[in-house]
């Protein structure tokens, strides 16, 4: 379905019923990079509705001419998140890659209405050369399925997968090469390099007393793991989670590690939807 948001047709779905959980995608991809490993984490867990939605320029969701920078990304994700559940409706968040630094926009502007707040692999620093970044890794092969890729098709996964095996390239194939067609290509560059204008980090800005999980790869050669330790202490019920055989692709690379602790932080929410007074 879809939204109008200044003039901008926003694509979304939901899922399930009870406390929104308002899910973030990462950079020139789309909500079904996301949906993959959540609907599986969140499957036979009541009381939450999870919603997806396309970013602007992304997947389904129109581009406007008016989306220049991060800010006004993040001035969308408000936007649409008061128009599909209201004002004042508490929810939880989910964020994936730049959909992290987003969330982490969202949590510092209006933190009393976030039950609870899980990050995946999310940009911390967000100019690339100010990231540090492990060495690439390749935890596990399956060399016959490899040797049966195209060379177009290997490019995908060399440097980046850190588990290259066929279940892996089929989660990509469906739910992360597709997006990467859909992305808007000018406007990806004109946010490329824009950051927030308020640092979601700043010392002026409250720690997040809420609970709280970040999810990180220990071969993630898209925004690492070591910037993340930088937040750690701005979530005090939060649990930080290296997994050591995975990469950006944290969710497809280790499904199981992903279910078992997503569900463990959905155990923690609040899931009370009575609105917050203002």
């Amino acid at each position: 379905m879809f939204t109008d948001i200044s003039d901008i047709p926003v694509y979304y779905e939901r899922c399930g019923a009870g406390l929104p959980l308002i899910c973030i995608h990462g950079y020139g991809v789309d909500h079904r990079s996301l949906k993959a490993g959540m609907e599986d984490a969140s499957d036979g867990i009541d009381g939450f509705e999870r919603i997806y939605f396309d970013l602007p320029g992304m997947g389904q969701s129109g581009a406007g001419n008016a989306i220049l920078s991060s800010d006004d990304m993040l001035e969308v994700t408000f936007q649409f998140i008061d128009d599909v559940i209201g004002p004042d409706q508490p929810f939880a968040l989910a964020g994936y890659s730049y959909g992290g630094y987003l969330a982490r926009g969202v949590l510092a502007r209006i933190p009393e209405r976030v039950r609870g707040m899980m990050l995946l692999c999310p940009v911390i620093r967000f100019r690339r050369q100010n990231r540090r970044l492990p060495e690439f890794v390749c935890c596990e092969r399956d060399q016959a399925f490899i040797d049966s890729l195209s060379p177009a098709q290997f490019a995908a996964l060399d440097q980046f997968v850190t588990i290259q095996t066929p279940e892996v390239w089929d989660l990509y194939r469906r739910y992360i090469h597709p997006s990467l067609t859909l992305s808007d290509s000018v406007l990806m560059t004109r946010i490329r390099d824009t950051e927030l204008s308020v640092d979601p980090d700043a010392a002026d800005i409250p720690v997040y007393p809420g609970p709280a999980l970040v999810l990180l790869g220990r071969y993630d050669v898209s925004v690492g793991y070591e910037d993340a330790w930088k937040i750690h202490h701005r979530f005090p019920d939060g649990d930080f989670v290296v997994l050591g055989r995975a990469g950006h692709l944290l969710h497809m690379e280790q499904p199981g590690m992903f279910r078992t602790h997503v569900r463990a932080w959905l155990d923690r929410v609040d899931t009370d939807t009575a609105a917050v007074s203002g």
